[in-house]
């Protein structure tokens, strides 16, 4: 519901404009002969661009667009000075419907030659001679909601025991909902999925998908997916893991489609690709999204913009 506004028009006193969020209004109005109603994209006479009109007096009821007359349909005895009437307007795009209350045929419905956004509602009678009473409904304030920093959320590993962890990220899905997981392999950490129905955790290597039984979950909600291919890591790249091999590598946490299934895994950027545990084998996909943390790099911003670097090209530098 919104605010009961009971107000009188005024000969000779300034006009008021009440702003409007929706795109109608009910109104009842008490008058013996003519009343306008002005749809306005801002307050101010020159920024009324449509009149509503309802003339007792020469029983016509119409559209005004500026000052020509767009409309004009024979209304007799719509008004009454002894008695409040009730009336509903409309406007959306370029139409504009006026209705009595609770009376599905309109009294007219026109489409305007002109859109114009209406913000702004005013109220006016033409012979100035005369007070005119209104009723109408103003909408309720509708804020628009202010965004707000994601605070808390960040990422920490939570060793399994048998019961998915608080917080826990879900990462994809094959036929279930699948987990993000690592575990210790061949001296490497690798990042794997887990699967609640089985209770453990695939990570690829090799040829083949290996079964984990002792890993560690990802929990946290700051984050995002970023779509890349082949050696791109997006700025803010989480790293969850290293390989095995003399200068260990880092690895992150990518994700791809196979066979309409969205499957977590690993990303070595040495090798250009997304590696993911598939049935008993290890499979891979050059075009995957990788798991970003805005916050993991000191020169990467809490942002959705997340611009991207190449490995063969990226050197790191202190600019201190």
């Amino acid at each position: 519901m919104g605010e009961l506004i009971e107000y009188t028009t005024v000969p000779r006193h300034g006009r008021r404009f009440y702003k409007f969020s929706s795109q109608c209004l009910v109104f009842s109005v008490r008058a013996p002969e003519n009343v306008y109603i002005g749809l306005a994209s801002c307050p101010g006479y020159s920024s009324i661009h449509h009149w509503i009109f309802i003339d007792d007096y020469d029983q016509n009821t119409g559209v005004k667009e500026f000052d020509e007359d767009i409309v004009t349909v024979n209304t007799p005895n719509i008004l009454n000075n002894n008695e409040y009437k009730k009336f509903l307007l409309t406007w959306y795009g370029k139409k504009i419907e006026l209705s009595r209350f609770g009376e599905t045929t309109p009294i007219f419905s026109i489409e305007c030659s002109i859109e114009k956004e209406v913000q702004f509602v005013t109220f006016s009678e033409l012979n100035h001679d005369v007070s005119i009473d209104w009723k109408f409904l103003l909408p309720p304030q509708v804020e628009r909601p202010t965004l707000k920093p994601i605070i808390g959320g960040k990422p920490y590993w939570v060793q399994y025991d048998g019961i998915l962890p608080y917080g826990a990220l879900l990462g994809g899905y094959e036929n279930e909902f699948l987990y993000i997981m690592r575990a210790p392999h061949e001296g490497s950490l690798t990042p794997g999925k887990f699967v609640p129905s089985m209770r453990c955790g695939f990570v690829a290597w090799g040829s083949e998908s290996h079964v984990k039984t002792d890993f560690e979950i990802l929990c946290m909600h700051d984050c995002l997916w970023v779509p890349t291919a082949n050696n791109v890591i997006p700025s803010g790249a989480f790293p969850a893991g290293y390989t095995e091999y003399a200068g260990a590598e880092v690895m992150y946490i990518g994700r791809a489609v196979r066979d309409g299934h969205l499957i977590p895994g690993k990303v070595a950027p040495s090798h250009s690709v997304c590696y993911f545990a598939y049935g008993n084998d290890t499979v891979y996909e050059n075009n995957y999204e990788i798991l970003v943390a805005p916050y993991s790099s000191p020169r990467c911003t809490n942002s959705i913009v997340t611009p991207v670097v190449n490995c063969e090209t990226y050197q790191e530098y202190d600019d201190s």
